[in-house]
């Protein structure tokens, strides 16, 4: 019986699904691409071609976006714009050649970003909206007369109505200039002025109070913002961006939507496809945002009038204009009004969005963050929440997106990946992976790859156009993948090993041992929590962070000392005071206490740092609160499984004091760990990275791991399978150790960045596996257990069966490193017609004595394309049939793929440089040949020397010694 065929009988029924998808990851595993397209100037054709490049390329979707920044000429957006016929004739044709490949369709909701529709006017209802202030000032004792204060800057394009919705009169506190940013006002001084306005004129003379104190007369109108979508026009008319704040706003766009774009046929399509409507970040410009219901709704939702106390939350130039002299009043103001901002965004936008787009058999993803609101709310209240590998700052932004989705028992984490600034044409599949990897230990497991750019524009030169670049004159953001790009060549190896990975991340539950609250709920804020992000995460924790919204989801409930126990199941609760203070300072809304007070009483353990002795309200509406706020925290307080230390930098004492441990559990290395609990089966991704930061930088210094880890397991039968995530081959692991019926014990071996999945699964009868071995390490093969030694040894192993085997290794042969090397480098270059996107090849062929980068080569030094090395060497007559060899080749720019005596090799992890070709090794001469494949900068650094020719050349190719190290094999076990 072959080891396949063994899994096969041996997993239980529950995890025969999981083999399947990860030999072969389903469409819905696989990644996305953003798909850029220039309005609908495109072709039918190659539209349905370019799908065809996205799958062979290993992807199973793309995000269909009017998207075009480098390009600064009319596209004729009156005749082939967003939304015209054109556009809605190549929409049809994708999704229509989409359902014939099983590809699928996601569409941005508007053209380019933020949403926007062509008919809207910035004076529409449904146009966002913007408070603008005007100030004058008046000392006590005088008198002002005159214009109600203009206000400080003009309108925008567009932007022909304004209303007046408040005129008030404020007393300056003592001490404060007129000219602070912000300027300190008294608390309750305010003087309503608006009826006594006439004739747009004003008159105001300040209350006597003998201090000669200094008055401001502020004005509020209300207008729109007159904000288009970005690197317009894309439309005849180039419409206004939606309020997201009210159900006008969305509406607005859903009916345009419904009026003009969603025929029955393409309705049909997209019920069949089952794709997303896309809704980018929150980026927004207003001077104080608003929207027209806002006064009714704010009080409805926080009990006063939001007038009584305006000037807290006005802005000027992006900065607070005013605060009161009682700050404590000015923080609780500005919190219930991005409160409130954030409920309407859920109440109306994503709501709205979520039911119309389930009408279309579609589901609605969105970058719900941008505005200082509770973006965790927001992304548990759309379909598909995401995030940004460009836009976010840390780990913790994810872990925060993670904690929204896994509260909602969402299925789907997306992330915009791998959009890279000022680096278009240079990145590589390492660096890709060097990026994701970490990002995946979040539990996200959606990529939509920045991008895919549409075949040609006008203007755009070879090798096409792009949707990012050349950006204002300069490289741009990346990437434009394609066949265009020689590494598109081995791009479905790398999105093989993606698509696996989200096989495996998207079944199940995930499961985390701390839930580390933090008061403002923002996704996005680069806010990482203390210790556990960090120091915690390199011994085993794992983590989310949670916001204030998520403590009232249904599944915030505690059972057998759990939160949320059917889903994360989270051991612990943590937090600190507002990270958004400068003094950390202890806050919470009424309704978070009332419910940390549930979950203490429910017996989960519980950590905070800091004196919680006094707690203020979180928001200005609840400061009478306060005192009771206080006195449900002292009760928190003095339950035994709650624990208190004095600072954050204290969390690690206090996990101990507490007795909470994590279920995945090392001594300390740069090691993140992850698990999903997938019926019987348990999954365990570990990736060597730094706990903090996911963005590969010179400043973050990330190690190789060797680390032995305790796994749990729910069964005394459960047995770990190493899933390879690069060939999709599941095998039992050949050495591990058996620490309890609830705990196993592996080895990790990682190079810095690199990800392995092990599942644990349960089987009726265990394969003998070794405990202990002096070996070099222990393989499972069709065979049995085989030892392996590339040194002279004699090695001992204790088995399962509790046997101890010894096996002697001599005669180990020689190693060797390979030489003579023959390379043929195909160079892509453009034709003499630089507008044409055609690329014509120029081969080049050099006997190299000395593996050197590309660039030591003077034909080679501008030269991008691809490359293949070929040698030969001799193994001899003698070579044992127990012996095997590993192939050692240093970092290199680009990618490769490895042929070895005229067989193609499975997909290879492009993080290692140590590969096993034992298994296609013969005896004599043996023939290798390593495949090649690179960026585009080296070229374009002279056909587009004025936007690429300030980079630096990029060290191309293989560099040397590349080595050939054998070893020999001796079985243990049947």
């Amino acid at each position: 019986m072959s080891l396949a065929d063994w899994i096969q009988g041996a997993f239980p029924s529950s995890g025969l699904g999981l083999l399947a998808d990860f030999a072969n990851p389903p469409i819905s595993a696989r990644p996305k691409l953003r798909w850029w397209w220039p309005h609908g100037v495109v072709d039918v054709d190659e539209i349905k071609a370019e799908i065809d490049e996205m799958l062979e390329g290993g992807f199973g979707g793309a995000e269909i976006n009017d998207v075009h920044p480098s390009i600064h000429v009319s596209m004729d957006p009156a005749g082939h714009g967003w939304a015209t016929g054109p556009w809605l004739d190549a929409i049809r044709a994708a999704s229509d050649h989409a359902k014939s490949r099983g590809f699928q369709i996601d569409v941005a909701l508007g053209p380019s970003y933020p949403a926007s529709v062509p008919t809207l006017s910035p004076d529409d209802p449904g146009a966002e909206k913007e408070v603008v202030t005007g100030r004058a000032y008046v000392v006590s004792g005088a008198t002002y007369s005159g214009p109600v204060p203009a206000p400080y800057t003009a309108a925008g394009p567009g932007v022909n109505n304004e209303t007046l919705i408040a005129l008030q009169a404020w007393r300056v506190h003592n001490g404060s200039l007129t000219t602070a940013v912000p300027v300190v006002l008294d608390l309750g001084t305010k003087v309503d002025l608006l009826k006594q306005v006439s004739g747009g004129n004003i008159t105001f003379t300040p209350p006597v109070d003998g201090s000669n104190s200094t008055w401001v007369v502020i004005s509020y109108r209300m207008r729109g913002t007159g904000q288009l979508a970005e690197a317009g026009p894309h439309n005849t008319h180039d419409g206004a961006v939606i309020d997201h704040l009210s159900l006008a706003g969305i509406q607005a766009s859903t009916d345009y939507w419904d009026q003009n774009i969603l025929s029955p046929e393409l309705k049909s399509l997209f019920h069949e496809i089952g794709g997303s409507f896309f809704e980018d970040s929150i980026e927004l410009e207003y001077s104080t945002l608003w929207t027209p219901r806002l006064r009714c709704e704010f009080k409805r939702r926080m009990g006063y009038d939001l007038y009584t106390v305006l000037p807290a939350i006005v802005q000027e130039k992006q900065k607070n204009a005013f605060s009161f002299s009682d700050a404590e009043v000015t923080r609780g103001v500005i919190n219930d009004f991005w409160d409130t901002m954030g409920q309407l965004y859920v109440d109306y936008h994503a709501k709205h969005m979520r039911e119309w787009s389930a009408a279309q058999g579609m589901k609605f993803r969105a970058q719900t963050y941008g505005l200082p609101t509770e973006a965790m709310a927001s992304s548990a209240a759309v379909d598909i929440p995401e995030g940004e590998s460009l836009g976010f700052k840390n780990m913790g932004d994810y872990r925060s997106l993670a904690g929204a989705a896994n509260m909602k028992g969402l299925s789907l984490i997306s992330n915009e990946a791998c959009a890279f600034a000022a680096s278009a044409y240079t990145v590589t599949l390492k660096l890709l992976l060097q990026t994701l990897n970490p990002i995946f230990t979040s539990g996200n497991n959606h990529q939509v790859f920045h991008g895919f750019s549409y075949k040609a524009a006008e203007t755009a030169q070879w090798p096409g156009f792009a949707a990012f670049t050349p950006y204002s004159g300069n490289i741009g953001y990346s990437e434009s993948w394609g066949p265009r790009i020689p590494l598109w060549r081995h791009m479905s190896d790398t999105m093989g090993y993606v698509g696996r990975v989200q096989a495996v991340l998207q079944r199940g539950q995930p499961k985390h041992d701390v839930a580390f609250f933090e008061q403002k709920g923002y996704v996005g804020a680069g806010y990482n929590s203390p210790w556990f992000a960090d120091s915690g995460t390199m011994l085993g924790w794992s983590l989310n962070i949670i916001g204030p919204s998520l403590l009232d989801l249904p599944s915030a409930t505690v059972r057998d000392k759990l939160l949320a126990p059917d889903g994360p199941g989270y051991q612990l609760l943590a937090f600190e005071g507002d990270a958004f203070t400068s003094s950390r300072e202890p806050m919470a809304k009424l309704s978070s206490a009332k419910k940390i007070l549930e979950f203490a009483k429910a017996g989960l353990p519980i950590l905070i740092a800091g004196d919680w002795s006094v707690v203020n309200s979180y928001g200005y509406g609840e400061s009478p609160k306060t005192p009771e706020i206080t006195s449900i925290f002292a009760e928190i307080l003095s339950h035994p499984n709650v624990a208190t230390v004095a600072t954050r930098d204290d969390f690690g004492p206090g996990v101990a004091k507490i007795g909470v441990v994590p279920r995945v559990q090392y001594n300390s290395s740069q090691l993140i760990s992850y698990q999903r609990v997938d019926g019987d089966l348990d999954h365990f991704l570990l990736v060597a990275a730094s706990p903090a930061t996911y963005a590969v930088s010179t400043k973050t210094k990330v190690t190789a791991v060797e680390a032995d880890v305790l796994l749990p397991r729910r069964s005394k039968d459960g047995v770990p399978f190493l899933m390879d995530l690069w060939t999709g081959d599941v095998t039992p692991v050949g050495q591990y150790e058996e620490i309890s019926d609830t705990q196993i014990k592996v080895h990790v071996s990682l190079r810095a960045y690199q990800g392995m999945m092990i599942t644990v699964a349960p089987v009726a009868k265990a394969p003998v596996h070794a405990v202990r071995s002096t070996a070099q390490s222990v393989q499972r093969k069709d065979a049995g257990l085989f030892v392996r030694s590339n040194i002279t040894a004699t090695v001992s192993s204790e088995l399962s069966s509790g046997e101890v085997i010894t096996s002697v290794f001599d005669n180990i042969p020689a190693a060797q490193e390979l030489k003579n090397w023959t390379l043929h480098v195909q160079d892509w270059q453009p034709t003499s017609d630089l507008n044409s996107t055609d690329t014509i090849y120029v081969n080049h062929t050099l006997q190299l004595d000395t593996l050197a980068p590309w660039t030591n080569f003077t034909e080679l030094q501008d030269v991008s394309g691809l490359g293949w090395y070929t040698t030969s060497f001799d193994l001899g007559e003698s070579w044992p049939a127990d012996a095997g060899a590993m192939l050692s080749i240093p970092s290199i720019v680009g990618s490769f793929r490895l042929t070895l005596n005229g067989q193609k090799l499975p997909p290879q992890d492009q993080l290692d440089v140590n590969f096993d070709v034992g298994p296609w090794l013969r005896k004599g001469v043996n023939t290798i040949e390593i495949e090649v494949a690179t960026t585009l900068l080296n070229r374009l650094r002279i056909t587009q020397a004025g936007v690429y020719g300030v980079a630096t050349r990029q060290a191309y190719g293989l560099v040397g010694p590349i080595s050939l190290s054998p070893y020999r094999e001796a079985k243990i076990a049947s």
